[in-house]
C-alpha cells in the first residue's frame, strides 16, 4: 500500500511541476511587450476579439500575415511606412495569432474566410487591395471566390503547394488533435514547439536564406506573439498540424477574375508551385525572389517594396 502512495504522490508532483513548469513559460515569454504597435485597434468578431492597425491614406490594402508558429501583423513591420505612402494599410492579427483572441475552440479554414470577408465588410468598408503570406493565401482565395465585389488584386507571398491543401484530417489526426489539446501533453507539447530554441531553427533553416539576418528580436517577437493568453494557444496550433487549416482552392483559382500575383522564393520547388497556378488560370502574374526563403518581406524587404509600387500602383 506504501509503495502505491509513493508511486501516486510521485506521479502527482511530476504533473504538479510539469504545469508549473509550463506557467512560468507562458510568463515570462511574454513579459517583455515586444509586441507594441501604434495607430492599433480591436475589432469585437463573433468568435472574438481581432487585432488590427491602420496606417496612411489612399486606397485601401490589408496585409494578412503567415500561419507559422508566432506568426501575427509584425512580419510586415518594414513594409508598412513605404505602402502607407499612397494606401491606407490595414494589417490584422488573424483569431488564434499575436494580440487577437484565442479561443478554444476547432480553428478550420472556412473560419478564416468568413472573418476575412467580415473585416473588410464591417472595418474596411471598402474596395480591398490584399498581400498574403504562406497559407493565408489559401483563405484569401476562397474569400475572394465567395464574395469577389469586395476585393481588387491579390498578392501571394510564397503560396502553398496546391495539391498540400487538398489532404483532409485522417483518424489519426483526429487522435492527435485530442492529445495536443489535452491540458498537460498538450501544452507541454505546444511550449516545446514554440520556444525560443525551436523558432531560431526555424528561421535560419525555413524563414530566412541569410541567417546573419535573423534578429534576436524577431525570436522574442514571436515567442511572446505564441505565449500571449496562454494554454489557449494549443488549440490552434493543434488544428494547423492536423490539417484543419486546409481546403481545396482548385475551383476557385480557376474561376476568379481578380488579378493574382505570385511571389515565389527561387528554389528547386518554385517553377512546379508556380506551374501548378497557372494550369489552373493562366492570367496570374509571377515573380521569383532570389535569395530569400519563406519571409522575404522581412529578409528583402525593399524587393517587394519595388513589386508592389508596380503591381498596386
Amino acid at each position: 500500500m506504501k509503495k502505491h502512495t509513493k508511486k501516486l504522490l510521485a506521479f502527482l508532483t511530476s504533473l504538479f511541476t510539469i504545469t508549473l513548469i509550463n506557467k512560468i513559460i507562458f510568463i515570462t515569454s511574454t513579459i517583455k511587450n515586444s509586441l507594441y504597435s501604434s495607430n492599433s485597434y480591436y475589432y469585437e468578431w463573433k468568435f472574438g476579439k481581432l487585432f488590427y492597425t491602420i496606417q496612411g491614406k489612399g486606397k485601401p490594402i490589408l496585409l494578412i500575415h503567415s500561419l507559422y508558429t508566432g506568426s501575427s501583423e509584425y512580419e510586415y513591420r518594414k513594409l508598412i511606412k513605404k505602402l502607407a505612402v499612397n494606401h491606407t494599410v490595414y494589417t490584422i492579427d488573424l483569431i488564434g495569432f499575436g494580440r487577437s483572441d484565442k479561443p478554444p475552440i476547432t480553428y478550420t479554414a472556412f473560419l478564416y474566410v468568413q472573418l476575412i470577408n467580415d473585416f473588410i465588410n464591417e472595418v474596411i468598408q471598402e474596395k480591398t487591395d490584399i498581400i498574403a503570406s504562406s497559407s493565408s493565401a489559401s483563405f484569401v482565395t476562397m474569400a475572394c471566390y465567395q464574395n469577389p465585389d469586395i476585393y481588387n488584386r491579390l498578392m501571394f507571398i510564397n503560396p502553398p503547394k496546391i495539391k498540400n491543401l487538398q489532404k483532409n484530417p485522417t483518424k489519426r489526426d483526429k487522435i492527435l488533435k485530442y492529445i495536443l489539446e489535452t491540458p498537460i501533453i498538450g501544452t507541454t507539447v505546444y511550449n516545446i514547439a514554440s520556444s525560443k530554441y525551436i523558432l531560431k531553427m526555424n528561421f535560419k533553416k525555413r524563414m530566412f536564406y541569410n541567417k546573419k539576418l535573423v534578429k534576436r528580436k524577431y525570436i522574442y517577437v514571436y515567442n511572446e506573439s505564441a505565449h500571449i493568453q496562454g494554454s489557449s494557444n494549443k488549440y490552434l496550433y493543434a488544428s494547423k498540424c492536423c490539417k484543419y487549416l486546409n481546403v481545396s482552392i482548385n475551383k476557385a483559382i480557376e474561376n476568379i477574375n481578380n488579378s493574382i500575383y505570385l511571389l515565389i522564393e527561387d528554389n528547386d520547388n518554385s517553377q512546379d508551385i508556380i506551374d501548378n497556378y497557372l494550369k489552373l488560370n493562366p492570367a496570374i502574374e509571377y515573380s521569383t525572389i532570389h535569395d530569400t526563403k519563406l519571409l522575404p518581406h522581412l529578409e528583402k524587404p525593399s524587393d517587394i517594396i519595388n513589386i508592389c509600387s508596380i503591381y498596386f500602383d
